[in-house]
């Protein structure tokens, strides 16, 4: 990936969120990341169930590392980042860690901060929880 220098515009967040499971999040976030990149936007799509993630399966991709070395300090943001089809970017998460639904502040912050740190485009951010 090209390094180049963080952008001051804007990033436009979207949650796709329900109260129950298996309504089909993950379908319309991936299907949304994959549509905006192939209108030209820079997306990225964050694997935020980190109960039962999937997003990864539904790209057929496999990620060697995840948000868990993340948030342990182990690897920065981009080191995890994967391309996807269509030039989606992928934070994937951490399935079935169960320590990870319960972040602390310091690590919710730290979260939010190496979002705020990547060095690559991004006019989109979809969080599919």
């Amino acid at each position: 990936m090209k390094q180049q220098e963080p952008s001051s515009s804007p990033v436009d967040v979207i949650a796709v969120t329900s109260g129950k499971g298996g309504v089909g999040k993950t379908s319309i976030a991936v299907n949304l990341a994959v549509s905006l990149a192939q209108e030209g936007r820079e997306v990225v799509l964050f694997d935020a169930d980190l109960g039962l993630s999937n997003v990864d399966i539904a790209l057929g991709l496999k990620p060697a590392h995840d948000i868990s070395e993340v948030l342990s300090g182990e690897r920065s943001l981009e080191e995890i980042l994967v391309q996807g089809p269509g030039g989606v970017r992928v934070v994937p998460a951490s399935s079935g860690v169960t320590d990870m639904t319960q972040l602390s502040a310091a690590q919710r912050a730290g979260l939010v901060s190496a979002f705020s740190e990547l060095t690559v485009p991004v006019d989109t951010l979809i969080v599919d929880t």
